[in-house]
């Protein structure tokens, strides 16, 4: 039988959270005024910076005000780049240090441990750190527990990136339980029609559209669509998705559970 080997890969300097961290400090010092001073601000900034990428002038009067000017955050994308430019020679893109990179700083201290020693890549750093104590509805130390034990797993076979994501998926209850065909999926978008129909004034009108765009996305999308850059852009988006999905499944559970609950 033929043995699944993991690629060997060059180290990546960038991710860790000292190195993170580093590349930050320089924007600060950079825009000293601009930049927030707590971690957490500057995180939400930075994912500013990332959303006024991505649209157009002609878009910013639609949806709520920003918390900062567009000038500011398009200044601000400018030198994120030049600072990205001399430290990886192009290497990372601003989508993709902002994505992907810039997460690391609040993965778990026992992940970090494991990306920067070189047992698992970003990508495996990222599955991992998933498993929190929320997600898991555990204790912060059997959380730890799971994703050591997993990551042994994980490193004894040499397993893949997918199977690691497959695994993250089965502990958080993530799996599908049933195969998405044509039918399941044309009954989900007659459901969401009919939703619609009943109170189109209901914003919640608006998960359903967009839960319909993502089935008719995997009916068109074809492979030449996906390059490395949506790919990035789409598993960093995927990851808040998979949360609100978690706790929409975690409400239901708990509401099956009260309404199943015998009657004394």
């Amino acid at each position: 039988m033929r043995v699944a080997r993991r690629r060997s890969r060059t180290a990546d300097s960038l991710a860790n959270p000292l190195a993170v961290r580093s590349l930050c400090e320089s924007l600060r010092a950079r825009l000293p005024d601009l930049i927030p001073a707590s971690e957490k601000g500057l995180m939400r900034f930075l994912y500013a910076v990332r959303h006024v990428e991505r649209r157009p002038t002609t878009d910013t009067r639609r949806g709520r005000p920003g918390r900062w000017p567009r000038e500011e955050l398009v200044k601000a994308a400018g030198q994120l780049r030049r600072l990205l430019e001399r430290e990886t020679a192009g290497r990372v893109s601003l989508n993709s240090f902002i994505g992907q990179y810039l997460p690391i700083i609040d993965f778990p201290s026992d992940v970090t441990d494991a990306l920067v020693s070189g047992q698992i890549n970003l990508q495996e750093a990222a599955q991992l750190a998933r498993l929190t104590p929320e997600r898991l509805g555990c204790s912060p130390r059997a959380a730890r527990e799971q994703r050591a034990e997993l990551l042994r797993s994980h490193l004894a076979v040499q397993g893949s990136q997918t199977r690691l994501r497959s695994r993250v998926k089965e502990l958080l209850g993530e799996s599908a339980a049933e195969s998405i065909t044509s039918q399941t999926m044309a009954a989900v978008v007659a459901q969401a029609d009919e939703l619609l129909e009943v109170d189109p004034q209901d914003t919640r009108h608006l998960f359903w559209e967009e839960m319909k765009r993502i089935f008719y996305a995997m009916r068109d999308v074809r492979l030449e669509d996906l390059d490395n850059e949506t790919m990035e852009d789409f598993i960093s988006a995927m990851d808040p998705l998979s949360n609100v999905l978690h706790k929409i499944e975690k409400k239901r559970r708990e509401r099956e559970r009260v309404n199943n609950k015998p009657s004394l």
